[in-house]
């Protein structure tokens, strides 16, 4: 077994609860979630100190030896019937292989990111992403990604019903305003943690520091 799947991480004082709920995460049953960091939304959105977050929160799974998974919207050409539909509520879906549907350059993905595309905001949803994480023993996933009410909420939405142990970090994601973002996240602590916990990049930082062999 490699190093890095032997460590075991401090649980995170996050809201509503310490998280995870049964105190026990590591590298091995860990991924990190980067949803929609695309140059076309983080530009939309003025989120750079949200990428910055994001940024930091990659360099250090990458240093833990945790799984990164970026998911990527888009869709194939203006007539696309979920592209017509999105354009019409006002939600600029990018065209695939468009400038603005890269990935942003200020993420250094390691070679093995497990990379999604996807049209809506559910990066579960005809990918193959729970099988993946299954088949890697993954079983938390920490999320990051924009908009908060769009791929961060619908994704980690999903991930609940499947069964896996989800955080947000508050400062990784940005909704397309801030009483938006804010309401998200209330909405995801709801009910003792109804789809989760929240928490800030120091707090996800702090606890992989504290990794125990």
């Amino acid at each position: 077994m490699a190093e890095h799947d032997m460590k075991t991480f401090g649980s995170i004082a996050a809201n509503p609860y310490s998280w995870p709920f049964d105190g026990v995460w590591s590298a091995q049953d860990t991924a990190l979630l980067l949803l929609g960091f695309q140059n076309g939304m983080i530009a939309e959105l003025s989120a750079t100190a949200e990428l910055e977050a994001a940024a930091s929160l990659l360099d250090a799974a990458k240093s833990a030896g945790i799984a990164v998974v970026v998911a990527r919207r888009g869709v194939d050409g203006a007539q696309d019937p979920l592209a017509a539909r999105r354009r019409l509520l006002g939600d600029r879906v990018p065209d695939r292989h468009s400038p603005e549907w890269q990935i942003s350059d200020r993420l250094a993905l390691p070679e093995d990111t497990i990379l999604v595309d996807l049209g809506g905001d559910n990066a579960f949803i005809r990918t193959g992403l729970e099988d993946e994480l299954l088949r890697r023993g993954v079983r938390n996933l920490i999320v990051a990604g924009l908009p908060t009410e769009g791929m961060v909420h619908a994704t980690q939405r999903a991930a609940n019903d499947m069964g896996f142990e989800c955080i947000a970090v508050a400062d990784a994601c940005k909704g397309t305003s801030d009483p938006r973002h804010t309401a998200q996240l209330r909405i995801t602590t709801f009910g003792n943690g109804l789809f989760g916990a929240v928490a800030a990049t120091a707090d996800i930082l702090a606890a992989l520091k504290t990794s125990q062999e």
